[in-house]
């Protein structure tokens, strides 16, 4: 956790004070010389008469009093500013110094009530552009980052640099300031960007300044953390203590700067493997820290965390555990427990993540002590308790984030949660009297890992569809999305500086505008909240209720710090858990897997089956399955489990003769095992009927080649509908409108097929894309991820006859990030996508069977149809090999 090291002045407005004393005020708060800055606003104070001035001066000296360190001080001087009668901008002003104050608390939920209310009053008094505002918007980017919402802090922080360029020049302490902030922000993100904006700032204080001053120090101090994470220890040492040695001679008093140094000074010791040294400073950080907050402040729990980690490192498991206790006194405002069977009640800690990281640490050191030392069931029982507590934090922390990249981002840290969730519980069912509760727990926290973020989104879609909320709030929050998704895409084409300038404030105005909007929806809907957040993990029982004898359920999931894989194997009568030891070839295999198809290169192919086989498929799973519904975790999601091997291999086979999967079972793909669950709730159309798309011929800037095999296609399979006097639609080159695919005529049909190219872009998911044509200017012919997003579809079955659509960024702890998960959320109950790039002509000839199958037996699944189809293709001369029906995976149950 990083200190609260940014630097902002609040503006005086000329002309209500004194210019000297403005000039005196301003250059002593550059200085950090904060005692001083307090007698000269005293002396203005007795001389200034004009409520309006003494508002702002009085505001200057809480500002002042909260750098300084000295809270109790600076809440009186706001209290005292509050009860007189101020105008909305006052107001504003006041509210802004409270957030300060609260964020350098660790007061997070008021900061970020006090800076919200701020902004409301800015925009009341029209100066939300104002370089007033920009100090509140700093301040808030500063707020989301100090608590891991790393995207949203860049967005706030980049239109609080915004506004200050439109009024100062670029050699301006502001400037610098916000340089510096997003500096902080990228050092969790992007270290090299991080390095260049503390570059831009330190150059623009050497020229104000000197280097002799604390706002080098302040650049010494982050540049020393970058050149830790880039493992040049000695660079970070020399650069922290010349920044301590600066600090010392401002603040003579403990001050939260000093201590975040010595924290950081003591980090890099361990680094470097002298424990001793790092040791030495975490005590007189946390003593520090100790003196200007007190005992109640999340930087000390910080510190209580890494003096923890450092101890149970050392086999010193009982001070460990009474270290990540105190951590846990430290950050949560009601909790004062020594006992280490005792966990907080979630209900007024500080910070989230730095809580989070607590819990997991003590979990660990519990599961430490187990197998190091005790061998005492319960020390196990209550790690996994600990563990239940910091999912239910997971939750409440994943329900505060607005923006998707950082509840994505929050998946990463729940991951390890779940990761030692599984382990844990799996290691008691093994010595348990009764098991069958802990491997439903272990299923539990494997679970929690899939898809959280799609799941609740798609949560957030259904409880409006049930909240009662009017049609016309719902158009104008599809319209606000829609422009949202639009900016997003646009930014992720590299615009000019100018341009990204312009589509960097308008993000954060359509942001802004979204969040009051869900706001209001919660508080006028209370039934919607409800609803939204009403998302339980699905039971092993429930998950059955929803099976046949016939099929049985695969999932997946890898604890990657300790190379484990699980398997969790669900029939109608029976559930089982199967773990391997991951062998240090596994991700070489799954790329030799996935290149020995594309390449038909059948010895890669051969040994990489064998070794993935051995792995994925449990041995002796009934003999009445015949349908496997795969979820998949992390790379898996990339392969074609229909390409594994159900038995063993002659040396002499070829591609045509292999035991595939495929000749066993029909296999199938969902995301979660919540997400079964979820889309049985909702009705598709009851009859048969079909939307059909080819474009044919594409746009030359594209470069893209002509399909002319799927205009045949399209037209094939209109025909079999047609015969069976089912309702069809075909749209065949410029009638294949990006317009008419985003309309409301595409509720109407069960099925939805789209034949043609397909773009998935794993850096840039927002410019992952299907192409179709425009016929007007309103459109460009690209049917973006963020589009699809905002469809509303309510297909039984989406079909994407198009190249890799299966593919995707692959997220730890949400899967792959890619067409696919949008066509999930916009409404889609099955799709089938492909994981490479086939000629159009054999998927032509898979796609009519697929569906001729599927209208000749009305009982059978899709999973069943696609199956017989890719049969079909082995059985043939020109496509049996797997490289023509392998790619194509339907993803649904």
């Amino acid at each position: 956790m990083k200190s609260i090291l940014f630097f902002a002045v609040l503006l005086l407005s000329a002309g209500i004070v004194h210019s000297q004393d403005l000039s005196t005020i301003d250059a002593l708060f550059f200085d950090s010389q904060y005692d001083q800055v307090l007698t000269v606003i005293d002396a203005a104070l007795k001389k200034t008469s004009d409520g309006n001035a003494r508002a702002i001066l009085q505001n200057k000296k809480a500002e002042a009093l909260i750098r300084g360190g000295k809270f109790n001080d600076a809440e009186q001087q706001l209290k005292d500013i509050s009860a007189q009668s101020q105008t909305a901008f006052q107001q504003a002003i006041t509210q802004t110094n409270y957030g300060l104050l609260y964020l350098y608390q660790g007061r997070n939920d008021r900061s970020l009530e006090a800076l919200q209310n701020a902004l409301q009053n800015f925009e009341k008094d029209g100066k939300e552009n104002s370089p007033e505002a920009a100090q509140a918007i700093a301040h808030l980017g500063n707020l989301y980052r100090s608590t891991g919402k790393y995207a949203q802090a860049e967005e706030q922080l980049t239109r609080a640099l915004a506004i200050r360029q439109k009024f100062f020049k670029d050699n301006n302490e502001w400037i610098a300031a916000s340089y510096n902030d997003l500096g902080l922000v990228y050092s969790a993100t992007d270290p090299d960007k991080a390095l260049t904006y503390y570059e831009k700032a330190q150059a623009i204080y050497e020229t104000l300044h000197g280097k002799d001053h604390p706002k080098i120090a302040l650049a010494n101090t982050n540049t020393g953390f970058i050149y830790r994470q880039m493992e040049l220890y000695g660079d970070a040492v020399n650069n922290f203590e010349s920044a301590l040695k600066t600090w010392e001679k401002i603040y003579a008093q403990p001050h939260p700067t000093k201590a975040f140094v010595l924290f950081s000074l003591g980090e890099t010791y361990l680094k470097m493997g002298d424990k001793k040294a790092a040791l030495g400073y975490y005590d007189r950080a946390l003593a520090m820290y100790e003196s200007a907050y007190g005992k109640k402040h999340p930087e000390r729990a910080s510190v209580w965390n890494a003096i923890g980690n450092l101890k149970l490192s050392e086999g010193n498991f009982n001070e460990a555990l009474k270290d990540y206790q105190y951590a846990l006194q430290a950050n949560v405002r009601s909790f004062e427990s020594d006992d280490l069977t005792v966990n907080p009640v979630l209900k007024d800690f500080y910070n989230g993540n730095t809580l989070l990281y607590s819990l997991l640490n003590k979990a660990q050191a519990l599961e430490s002590r187990y197998f190091g030392k005790t061998l005492k069931l319960p020390e196990l029982e209550l790690a996994v308790k600990t563990l239940q507590v910091a999912d239910t934090l997971i939750d409440r922390l994943r329900q505060q984030i607005t923006n998707e990249t950082d509840k994505i981002a929050l998946g990463a840290i729940a991951n390890e949660i779940y990761a030692n969730g599984v382990r844990m519980t799996h290691e008691i069912a093994q010595v348990a009297l009764h098991k069958r509760p802990w491997r439903a727990l272990s299923f539990y926290f494997a679970e929690k890992s899939k898809s959280a973020v799609l799941l609740e989104a798609i949560s957030d879609v259904n409880a409006k569809s049930f909240a009662g909320i009017p049609a016309a709030l719902l158009e104008e929050e599809k319209s606000l999305k829609a422009m949202i998704a639009l900016t997003a895409q646009q930014l992720a084409q590299k615009p000019s500086e100018q341009e990204e300038r312009y589509l960097r404030e308008t993000a954060f105005n359509l942001n802004r505008s979204y969040e009051n909007f869900t706001r209001q929806l919660e508080t006028k809907f209370p039934e919607y909240f409800n609803l939204k957040y009403n998302t339980a993990s699905p039971s092993i029982p429930e998950l059955q209720a929803r099976m046949d004898d016939h099929t049985a359920v695969l999932s997946y999931f890898t604890d990657d710090k300790n190379n484990h894989l699980y398997i969790f194997v669900v029939t109608k009568k029976h559930f089982s858990i199967v773990d391997h030891a991951l062998p240090p070839s596994f991700d070489k295999y799954i790329t030799g897997l996935r290149n020995s198809l594309y390449f038909n290169e059948i010895n890669t192919y051969r040994r990489a089956a064998e070794n993935l086989s051995a792995l994925l498929i449990p041995d002796h799973l009934p003999h009445a399955v015949k349908d496997l519904v795969i979820l998949p975790t992390g790379r898996l999601s990339i392969v074609p489990f229909e390409t594994l091997l159900s038995g063993k291999v002659k040396r002499e086979a070829s591609f045509a003769t292999l035991p595939y999967l495929l000749r066993q079972y029909s296999v199938r793909y969902e995301f979660s095992a919540s997400l079964i669950l979820q889309k049985s709730k909702t009705k598709s159309p009851a009859e048969a009927s079909i939307f059909l798309c080819a474009p044919v011929v594409f746009d030359p800037k594209e470069n893209l080649n002509e399909l002319p095999g799927t205009e045949s296609e399209v037209n094939e399979i209109s025909q079999l509908f047609t015969t069976r006097h089912f309702r069809n639609a075909v749209y065949t080159r410029d009638k294949a409108d990006e317009q008419l695919a985003k309309s409301d005529a595409l509720k109407n049909f069960s099925y939805l097929h789209f034949a043609t190219h397909g773009i998935v872009d794993e850096a840039n998911p927002e410019l992952s894309r299907i192409f179709l044509n425009a016929t007007t200017n309103a459109e460009d012919g690209n049917l973006f991820t963020g589009e699809i997003y905002n469809l509303q579809l309510n297909a039984n079955l989406v079909t994407l006859s198009a190249c890799q659509t299966g593919l995707g960024k692959i997220s730890q702890g949400e899967g792959v990030i890619g067409l696919s998960r949008a066509l999930v959320y916009a409404g889609a109950k099955n799709i089938i996508v492909s994981f490479w790039s086939v000629a159009d002509e054999s998927t032509a000839e898979l796609m009519k069977d697929f569906y001729g199958t599927m209208l000749e037996n009305p009982g059978s699944t899709y999973s069943q149809n696609l199956r017989q189809a890719k049969l079909d293709l082995l059985k043939s001369e020109r496509f049996k090999s797997p490289y023509y029906w392998a790619p194509f995976v339907l993803i649904g149950f």
